[in-house]
């Protein structure tokens, strides 16, 4: 209900018989109740500002509006384009974008919490890779069979001074390959691991690094906090042990043979790897420590001979040294190489001066033979 008050006008206006009605609102003296209005609060009770500051500083109105953004986040979380939002998980081709597409489908259709996505994501990356492993393991132990036949075809084909000479040598050692049914492309699937294991570096590093939602208290044990480092370097150890595991196992492929040089390369640079990870978020070493896991438990498996008769690999065969010759260290073994590798070139480089120089002769024969003597008294004749 509203009152109004009447004012007069000027004098003027008064002389012209004219009266002005300006309504003015007073206040709200009552509300009207229906059965339509039961159960809805009073308009007096609506809060038609937002407190201010001090407000939410003296009172616990800020906690429970921070509960109900946290709430709010942590819903968010649980759905597949969070990452996106974040700028994350951009594309599927890019492997960093690839790895965090693939933990927020298995985070959020698994309900796992992100310790668990991490670990479930990685074991899931190795089992699709294995069979590649199988191959690459069955082509390495076919050419230790053929190493001493092998190792002398290579050394003809270093020594050869003759293009042709050099092709005959490469077709034997073709067909010397063919018939032990070696594709040596295979050797090449351990290093698909390389793009693997930066595109799980980079992309949980920048999840770590926001951080993603459920990162902070989603970790297990004294990990807790996954976007923080192991206060404990609990996680660093465990890696810098499995990686010299299986690495003194004989690699990934369990057919490796690695000299005592080596070995003692593989034991030391482990254990580097512990201060030089020490301050990576506990997430990005997690996925080092369960990576190395499983390569120490696929070396195991490829190492057995039940389950390489199962899975159709050859056996490793180990020459003795009266055959292959001593194993040589590493820096002599790499001035070796380089030694050979600088006669190599100059051999080609040879070879392709003097063929170079018998197509010139070719050349100029062709020339020459086409080049006719005709005598003087033979043209006077006609």
């Amino acid at each position: 209900m509203l009152k109004s008050s009447i004012i007069r006008c000027t004098k003027a206006a008064c002389r012209s018989s004219t009266v002005c009605w300006q309504p003015k609102v007073v206040g709200i003296t009552s509300v009207r109740f229906s059965s339509s209005n039961a159960g809805k609060p009073n308009l007096s009770e609506i809060q038609t500002q937002l407190p201010s500051f001090d407000e939410l500083s003296n009172s616990d109105a800020a906690t429970s509006l921070l509960d109900q953004s946290s709430q709010l986040v942590g819903e968010a979380s649980n759905h597949i384009g969070y990452l996106s939002s974040l700028g994350l998980a951009k594309s599927w081709w890019w492997p960093p974008d690839l790895i965090q597409n693939v933990l927020e489908h298995i985070h959020v259709y698994a309900g796992l919490p992100w310790w668990g996505t991490i670990v479930a994501t990685t074991v899931l990356v190795r089992l699709a890779m294995f069979p590649l492993y199988v191959k690459s393991s069955d082509t390495m132990a076919r050419n230790s069979k053929i190493k001493p036949e092998l190792d002398k075809i290579n050394a003809d084909l270093m020594s050869a001074t003759d293009l042709v000479e050099g092709q005959k040598v490469a077709m034997r050692r073709k067909k010397l390959l063919a018939d032990n049914g070696i594709k040596n492309r295979y050797l090449a699937a351990p290093m698909l691991q390389i793009p693997v294991a930066l595109g799980f570096f980079s992309g949980i590093r920048e999840m770590a690094n926001i951080p993603v939602d459920g990162f902070t208290n989603q970790g297990l044990a004294w990990f807790h906090d996954l976007s923080l480092a192991d206060p404990y370097l609990g996680l660093q150890i465990i890696t810098a042990s499995v990686f010299i595991s299986f690495t003194r196992l004989g690699g990934e492929t369990g057919a490796q043979q690695f000299s005592p040089q080596m070995k003692k390369v593989f034991t030391v640079l482990p254990l580097l790897s512990i201060p030089a990870t020490m301050n990576l978020s506990s997430a990005v070493v997690l996925y080092f420590a369960v990576n190395g896991a499983c390569s120490v438990v696929q070396t195991l498996l490829l190492r057995n001979k039940w389950v390489r008769k199962k899975l159709n690999i050859a056996d490793v065969i180990k020459h003795s040294p009266t055959t292959t010759g001593p194993q040589k260290g590493i820096i002599e073994t790499f001035r070796e190489n380089m030694a050979k590798a600088r006669e190599q070139a100059e051999r080609r480089q040879l070879m392709q001066e003097n063929e170079k120089k018998m197509q010139e002769i070719a050349k100029e024969q062709k020339t020459n033979s086409a080049i006719k003597i005709v005598r003087k008294s033979t043209l006077t004749k006609k």
